[in-house]
Protein backbone atom coordinates (compact mmCIF):
# COMPACT_ATOMS: atom_id res chain seq x y z
CA UNK A 1 0.00 0.00 0.00
CA UNK A 2 1.43 3.60 -1.16
CA UNK A 3 -0.27 5.45 0.82
CA UNK A 4 0.13 4.10 4.16
CA UNK A 5 0.19 5.85 7.21
CA UNK A 6 4.15 6.17 8.32
CA UNK A 7 4.73 6.05 12.03
CA UNK A 8 7.43 6.65 14.95
CA UNK A 9 6.69 5.99 18.39
CA UNK A 10 8.87 7.25 21.10
CA UNK A 11 7.79 6.23 24.70
CA UNK A 12 9.49 7.08 28.15
CA UNK A 13 10.21 4.38 30.29
CA UNK A 14 10.04 4.57 34.08
CA UNK A 15 6.74 4.87 35.10
CA UNK A 16 5.37 4.63 31.07
CA UNK A 17 6.62 1.83 29.48
CA UNK A 18 7.37 0.15 33.13
CA UNK A 19 4.53 0.09 35.23
CA UNK A 20 7.63 0.53 38.23
CA UNK A 21 9.78 3.53 38.33
CA UNK A 22 12.99 1.73 38.09
CA UNK A 23 14.70 4.48 39.35
CA UNK A 24 13.13 5.82 42.00
CA UNK A 25 12.77 1.78 43.62
CA UNK A 26 16.66 2.87 44.16
CA UNK A 27 16.47 6.23 44.79
CA UNK A 28 13.75 5.85 47.56
CA UNK A 29 15.40 2.60 49.28
CA UNK A 30 16.25 3.72 53.15
CA UNK A 31 19.91 3.22 52.57
CA UNK A 32 19.77 6.28 49.60
CA UNK A 33 17.95 9.89 49.35
CA UNK A 34 14.62 8.64 50.26
CA UNK A 35 11.33 9.36 49.03
CA UNK A 36 10.65 12.60 50.74
CA UNK A 37 13.60 14.66 49.59
CA UNK A 38 13.09 13.15 45.92
CA UNK A 39 9.35 14.25 46.11
CA UNK A 40 10.43 17.63 47.41
CA UNK A 41 13.29 17.67 44.32
CA UNK A 42 10.64 17.01 41.63
CA UNK A 43 8.32 19.34 42.90
CA UNK A 44 11.25 22.46 43.03
CA UNK A 45 11.26 21.24 39.28
CA UNK A 46 7.94 21.06 38.57
CA UNK A 47 7.46 25.16 39.52
CA UNK A 48 10.72 26.15 37.98
CA UNK A 49 13.00 26.54 41.09
CA UNK A 50 15.71 24.26 40.05
CA UNK A 51 16.74 22.38 36.84
CA UNK A 52 15.73 19.09 36.24
CA UNK A 53 19.00 17.75 35.28
CA UNK A 54 20.49 19.18 38.93
CA UNK A 55 17.85 17.39 40.59
CA UNK A 56 18.45 14.10 39.35
CA UNK A 57 21.75 14.43 40.09
CA UNK A 58 21.48 14.85 43.76
CA UNK A 59 19.11 11.91 43.47
CA UNK A 60 21.58 9.17 41.43
CA UNK A 61 24.97 10.55 44.05
CA UNK A 62 22.71 9.30 46.83
CA UNK A 63 21.68 6.19 45.38
CA UNK A 64 24.17 3.37 47.89
CA UNK A 65 22.68 0.48 46.58
CA UNK A 66 25.62 -2.11 44.94
CA UNK A 67 24.51 -3.94 41.49
CA UNK A 68 23.83 -6.65 42.68
CA UNK A 69 21.66 -5.71 45.42
CA UNK A 70 19.91 -3.64 43.37
CA UNK A 71 19.03 -6.54 41.43
CA UNK A 72 18.24 -9.51 43.33
CA UNK A 73 15.84 -6.50 45.58
CA UNK A 74 14.20 -4.91 43.21
CA UNK A 75 15.09 -4.74 39.35
CA UNK A 76 14.24 -8.36 38.56
CA UNK A 77 10.54 -8.21 39.92
CA UNK A 78 9.75 -5.17 37.72
CA UNK A 79 6.82 -5.10 35.36
CA UNK A 80 6.08 -3.77 32.15
CA UNK A 81 2.37 -2.37 30.91
CA UNK A 82 0.49 -5.69 30.24
CA UNK A 83 -0.20 -3.64 26.74
CA UNK A 84 3.03 -3.26 25.20
CA UNK A 85 4.39 -6.88 24.10
CA UNK A 86 1.64 -6.40 21.69
CA UNK A 87 1.52 -2.78 20.82
CA UNK A 88 5.32 -3.61 20.23
CA UNK A 89 4.81 -6.27 18.34
CA UNK A 90 2.18 -4.32 16.13
CA UNK A 91 4.83 -1.84 15.29
CA UNK A 92 6.66 -4.34 13.88
CA UNK A 93 4.75 -5.91 11.73
CA UNK A 94 3.90 -2.77 10.53
CA UNK A 95 7.65 -1.32 10.47
CA UNK A 96 6.75 1.24 12.78
CA UNK A 97 9.92 2.36 15.02
CA UNK A 98 10.00 2.08 18.52
CA UNK A 99 11.94 4.28 20.66
CA UNK A 100 12.83 4.19 24.28
CA UNK A 101 13.65 8.02 25.65
CA UNK A 102 14.84 7.67 29.05
CA UNK A 103 16.70 9.84 31.53
CA UNK A 104 17.43 6.72 33.07
CA UNK A 105 20.25 4.43 33.51
CA UNK A 106 21.37 2.90 29.74
CA UNK A 107 22.75 -0.29 31.60
CA UNK A 108 19.23 -1.01 33.67
CA UNK A 109 16.95 -0.23 30.68
CA UNK A 110 19.30 -2.74 27.99
CA UNK A 111 19.42 -5.57 30.90
CA UNK A 112 15.55 -5.37 32.10
CA UNK A 113 14.11 -4.76 28.35
CA UNK A 114 15.80 -7.81 27.54
CA UNK A 115 13.70 -9.19 30.49
CA UNK A 116 10.82 -8.43 29.57
CA UNK A 117 10.87 -9.38 25.85
CA UNK A 118 14.10 -10.99 24.89
CA UNK A 119 15.67 -10.97 21.33
CA UNK A 120 12.36 -8.78 20.41
CA UNK A 121 13.90 -5.89 22.48
CA UNK A 122 16.91 -6.02 20.18
CA UNK A 123 14.65 -3.94 17.65
CA UNK A 124 13.90 -1.38 20.11
CA UNK A 125 16.41 1.68 20.07
CA UNK A 126 17.31 3.20 23.87
CA UNK A 127 18.47 7.08 23.98
CA UNK A 128 19.38 7.01 27.86
CA UNK A 129 22.18 8.21 30.26
CA UNK A 130 24.64 5.78 31.10
CA UNK A 131 26.66 5.38 34.50
CA UNK A 132 29.50 4.22 36.00
CA UNK A 133 28.65 1.76 39.23
CA UNK A 134 31.29 1.00 41.44
CA UNK A 135 30.46 -0.69 44.29
CA UNK A 136 27.73 1.00 46.27
CA UNK A 137 28.50 4.23 44.25
CA UNK A 138 26.36 5.36 41.35
CA UNK A 139 27.20 8.13 39.01
CA UNK A 140 25.26 9.41 36.19
CA UNK A 141 26.64 10.45 32.45
CA UNK A 142 24.55 12.62 30.94
CA UNK A 143 23.75 12.25 27.40
CA UNK A 144 24.10 15.58 26.37
CA UNK A 145 24.33 19.18 27.97
CA UNK A 146 20.82 20.19 28.09
CA UNK A 147 18.91 21.44 31.58
CA UNK A 148 17.09 17.11 31.41
CA UNK A 149 21.10 15.64 30.71
CA UNK A 150 18.80 13.97 28.01
CA UNK A 151 16.80 16.41 26.30
CA UNK A 152 14.22 14.39 24.82
CA UNK A 153 12.71 16.86 22.09
CA UNK A 154 16.59 16.52 20.29
CA UNK A 155 15.95 13.00 19.55
CA UNK A 156 12.23 13.65 18.01
CA UNK A 157 13.23 16.57 16.31
CA UNK A 158 16.39 14.76 14.99
CA UNK A 159 13.89 11.89 13.66
CA UNK A 160 11.26 14.40 11.74
CA UNK A 161 14.13 15.65 10.17
CA UNK A 162 15.10 12.65 8.77
CA UNK A 163 11.58 11.88 7.62
CA UNK A 164 8.12 12.35 5.43
CA UNK A 165 6.58 15.18 6.84
CA UNK A 166 3.18 12.86 6.89
CA UNK A 167 4.95 10.62 9.20
CA UNK A 168 3.54 10.59 12.45
CA UNK A 169 5.57 11.07 15.48
CA UNK A 170 4.19 9.69 18.84
CA UNK A 171 5.00 10.28 22.31
CA UNK A 172 4.12 8.45 25.13
CA UNK A 173 4.94 9.66 28.89
CA UNK A 174 4.05 9.94 32.13
CA UNK A 175 6.38 12.07 34.48
CA UNK A 176 8.76 15.86 34.71
CA UNK A 177 11.12 14.60 32.61
CA UNK A 178 9.34 13.76 29.52
CA UNK A 179 8.17 17.75 29.52
CA UNK A 180 10.82 18.74 26.91
CA UNK A 181 9.35 15.91 24.79
CA UNK A 182 5.15 17.44 25.15
CA UNK A 183 5.04 19.77 22.75
CA UNK A 184 7.41 17.91 19.49
CA UNK A 185 4.60 14.76 19.18
CA UNK A 186 2.01 14.98 17.15
CA UNK A 187 0.27 13.11 19.34
CA UNK A 188 0.86 12.90 23.25
CA UNK A 189 0.04 10.26 25.80
CA UNK A 190 0.18 10.53 29.00
CA UNK A 191 -0.54 8.41 31.57
CA UNK A 192 -3.58 9.17 34.05
CA UNK A 193 -2.85 11.08 37.32
CA UNK A 194 0.79 11.38 37.07
CA UNK A 195 2.75 14.80 36.35
CA UNK A 196 2.74 15.10 32.59
CA UNK A 197 -0.89 15.21 32.71
CA UNK A 198 -0.98 17.52 35.05
CA UNK A 199 1.86 20.01 33.13
CA UNK A 200 -0.24 19.29 30.21
CA UNK A 201 -3.39 20.70 31.39
CA UNK A 202 -1.71 23.51 32.64
CA UNK A 203 0.08 24.55 29.86
CA UNK A 204 -2.74 23.61 27.78
CA UNK A 205 -1.13 21.15 25.44
CA UNK A 206 -3.07 18.31 23.62
CA UNK A 207 -2.40 15.39 24.97
CA UNK A 208 -4.84 11.55 25.51
CA UNK A 209 -4.67 10.35 28.91
CA UNK A 210 -3.86 6.85 28.73
CA UNK A 211 -4.05 3.57 30.93
CA UNK A 212 -2.49 1.00 29.03
CA UNK A 213 -0.69 0.83 25.88
CA UNK A 214 -3.79 -1.50 24.71
CA UNK A 215 -5.16 2.00 24.58
CA UNK A 216 -2.79 3.67 22.53
CA UNK A 217 -2.63 0.77 20.33
CA UNK A 218 -6.14 1.28 19.19
CA UNK A 219 -5.60 4.47 18.44
CA UNK A 220 -2.27 3.76 16.13
CA UNK A 221 -4.76 1.27 14.36
CA UNK A 222 -7.49 3.55 14.11
CA UNK A 223 -5.34 6.30 12.51
CA UNK A 224 -3.34 4.10 10.55
CA UNK A 225 -7.25 2.42 8.95
CA UNK A 226 -8.54 6.09 8.40
CA UNK A 227 -11.09 6.30 11.10
CA UNK A 228 -9.23 9.31 12.53
CA UNK A 229 -7.22 11.91 11.30
CA UNK A 230 -4.84 14.40 12.96
CA UNK A 231 -5.24 18.61 11.78
CA UNK A 232 -2.62 21.17 12.16
CA UNK A 233 -2.87 21.54 16.00
CA UNK A 234 -2.44 17.72 16.34
CA UNK A 235 -5.70 17.24 17.68
CA UNK A 236 -7.44 13.87 16.76
CA UNK A 237 -11.21 14.05 14.86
Amino acid sequence: MANKIKVQVFTDFDGTLSLDDTGLLLIDDHRSLGPKRRRELEEAVMENRIKYKDALQEMWENVHISWEEAWNEYLDDCKIDPGFPSFNDYCQQNQFPVTILSSGLYPLLEEIMFNFLGEKAKKIKIVANHAEIKNRTWKIIWRDDSIYGNDKSKTIIEAREKEKEDTIFIFCGDGISDISAARHADILFARKGRDLETYCKRENIPFISFDTFAEIEQVVRDLVCGKYKIDKSNNIY
